[in-house]
Parts: structure tokens; sequence; C-alpha cells
């Protein structure tokens, strides 16, 4: 897709396997930033996985575009196969605001006949800043865009909820951290026995820091902070994202691989499998792309904007339709309480009471909690970071549950 500038978005659309003609059209952008949305087509909720060997496919029964026209960028540019001509890149916040934009009205000139659906942002992680000023730009450039809603999964919203006292909660709540070391934590290394927002890994504000410096919160916690109850790594890619951005912005301890050594952990087949010169060539990557495909990796200088007066914006001003905010419970990055904590700054009042939703099986798929001006919050059981990764039916039973109201 040209989007001006030089700049060209790499896009994968997957038809919707019912009535596509009407079928909602739902884009999905993984976060970093600087992650390729590939991997949430090949390894989350695409109509196929790549298997561990790099070489053949495994059919996704559980593929959004069981519902949906499914469409995929690699965002922002320099990400993946998408690209600067003059590869001067300054990616921002902003800036990818405005360029995912760009990327949406070029997509729907490309396919018309698609653009009077009902229109869905998705995603997850740093997504959750993609996505609440996507569908404010779309909004405020009065778009003809037919925008209904935005799914913002397992979402970094904002800096300082992500960093507070239920950091320790969780871990202690999980038998990740000692009782003993927690009370330590809460009464001399951090301000947070007020229940107020505080850096929970920062000891240089500590009430007692010489009291601090024996605990060591990550070495005694998961080998994979994206799923607290995944016994291998994630991906070396990811860890090298968490430790950039993450552990920096949040004063966490870098984290390290230290169980990918172990044969009984999967590969990700899905680096090896895009680049393989017919897969790219059939995926029409232009010829003069040599570049190894990785799944994280773009360029990327401004981090980490409170999504708080965004969000209020798109409930107060433009109305939107439906804004779910939905989480794993066992991610340890960007946590269901913070983002529950997230939405009680908002200010709204509850619709209900926090109640169970069902798979199709009839188990708990997690839990649900409405609140006025259209925002629900999603809790959904047994997930981590990557919801439709580990959870596949219960990921497509909420998406059904959002476009089918």
């Amino acid at each position: 897709l040209d989007i001006g500038d030089g700049k060209h978005y790499f896009y994968w659309l997957a038809e919707s396997q019912t009535a596509p003609e009407s079928a909602p059209v739902v884009l999905w952008l993984n976060g970093g930033p600087g992650c390729s949305s590939l991997f949430g087509n090949l390894g989350e909720n695409g109509p196929f996985r790549v298997n561990s060997d790099g070489k053949t496919l495994t059919l996704n029964p559980s593929s959004w575009n069981s519902v949906a026209n499914m469409v995929y960028f690699e965002s922002p540019v320099s990400v993946g196969f998408s690209y600067k001509e003059d590869k001067k890149y300054n990616n921002t916040d902003q800036s990818t605001a405005v360029d995912n934009h760009l990327a949406l009205e070029s997509f729907f000139k490309k396919f018309p006949e698609l653009k009077k659906n009902p229109f869905y942002i998705s995603g997850e992680s740093y997504a959750g800043i993609y996505i609440p000023m996507l569908a404010q730009q779309i909004f405020k450039t009065k778009s003809t865009i037919n925008l209904k809603g935005v799914l913002i999964g397992n979402g970094y919203l904002d800096l300082e909820t992500l960093d507070g006292q239920h950091s320790y909660d969780l871990s202690v709540g999980h038998g990740m951290l000692a009782t003993e070391s927690y009370e330590n934590l809460i009464e001399n290394c951090c301000e947070c026995k007020t229940g107020e927002v505080m850096h929970a890994y920062d000891f240089s504000k500590a009430p007692n820091k010489t009291k601090c410096g024996s605990v060591d919160v990550q070495s005694v916690g998961c080998p994979n902070p994206y799923n607290m109850y995944d016994d291998c790594d994630p991906s070396a890619a990811y860890v090298h994202i968490y430790n950039k951005h993450y552990a920096k912005a949040l004063n966490r301890p870098p984290m390290k691989l230290n169980a990918n050594d172990n044969n009984k952990c999967p590969h990700n087949g899905y680096t090896e499998w895009l680049n393989v010169p017919e897969v790219r060539k059939a995926l029409h990557v232009r010829p003069e792309d040599t570049q190894i495909w990785s799944d994280c990796g773009g360029e990327y200088e401004d981090f980490g904007r409170d999504q708080q007066s965004t969000v209020t914006e798109l409930l107060d001003v433009y109305k939107i339709e439906k804004l779910v905010i939905f989480n794993g419970n066992f991610d340890t990055v960007c946590d269901h309480i913070a983002n529950q904590r997230f939405i009680d700054r908002l200010n709204l009042k509850k619709v209900g009471h926090y109640s169970s939703w069902k798979t199709p099986d009839g188990f708990a798929g997690g839990y649900v909690q409405h609140y006025e001006k259209n925002l629900s919050f999603v809790l959904v059981r047994g997930a981590g970071h990557m919801v439709p990764h580990d959870k596949p039916e219960a990921a497509l039973q909420m998406l059904k549950n959002v476009i089918g109201n």
C-alpha cells in the first residue's frame, strides 16, 4: 500500500469464510513497538499457522476470518516488509497513527467493495497505543471509514498504571514471590501502601533502600513474563523488545533467555517460512527486498503516550459504538489489574455486575464488566499476553460476541 512520502505498507487480507461481501472488516495490529502483525496472523488468529519445521502449514479452526475479513498491517514502516524508500525512519506514536490511517484509506481504495462494511480495529500490547490513536485519527479527519469499535488486547495503555503495587500483588498471588519478600517490598521499597500509583521497580525513592538490595523480583519470577505458566521463554525477538522498551521504562531488570535450550520448547517456524523465496513471491514481496524478515526490530523513537485522554475523547466526543479492553490473566507485562485500574481512572459507571461468559463448549471463557458509554472489560481465563495464541477458541468467541452484539 502506497501511503505517500516514499512509504509503503505491507498488508495481508484474509477474506471472511462467511459472506465476505457483508462481513465486518477487522484490522489486527501487533505491538512492540516494532513487531510485525504477521506474527498475529501466522501465530495467533490467522487462517493457518506455520509448523515448527518452517515449511508446512496447519489450518487454524479458530481463525478470526471465519467471521470477519481480517487485515494485517506491518506497522510502522521499517517493520517486516514495510519500508521507506530513503530508509530514513523516525517513527513516533503520532506519525504511526497518521500512517496507519493513510494505509487504511489506501486499502479501502484498493478494495472499495469492503468500505461499507462495519470496521473494527484490534490488536495487542503496544497496539494499546496504536489503536486508540488510529481511531482518533479516523474520527478527527471525518473519514468515511465505517468505524464501529476497537478491541485492545493486553494493552500498553498507560506507563504509570502498569508500574504499580499490583505488579507485586500479581506475583505473590501466583506464588512467584514469597510473602516475606512481598511484605518487605511493600514496607520498605516502594511508596505504595496508600494504593496510589508508584514506580514499583524503582527503588531510588524507596523509604528504606538498604533493605531492598536483596530482593530480586525477576529471579523468582516466571521464565516467560508474557505467560507466567508457560515453561518456555518467549522468542529472542520479544526478549529484545521487552529489554529495549518495557524494562527500561518500568525500571525492571532485563529479561534473560534461560529456557529455550530445552528441546521440548516449540520452535516458531514462521520466521523461516517468510524467508523462503517461493513464499515471498507468492505474498508479492518486492523481488529487490532481500532483507531477512524478522518478527520484531522496527525503528521507533517516541514511546509510551498515556491513552487516558485519547480513550476519553473516543467515548465522550466521538461516542464510539464499542470500546473493548481485553486481557489474559496470566500476563505479567501488561497485566489485567493494570488495565482495570486504567478503566477505574476514567470514572465510568458500571453497568451490571462482573460476570462470566462462556465458550461454545459451555465452559467459562472468562469474565466481563460493562460500563457506561459503550466500554467493556473482558478477562480471558487462562491466557497470557497473546490471547488468540493461548486461548484460540475463547478469543474467537469474544470476537463473535463483540461484532454480533
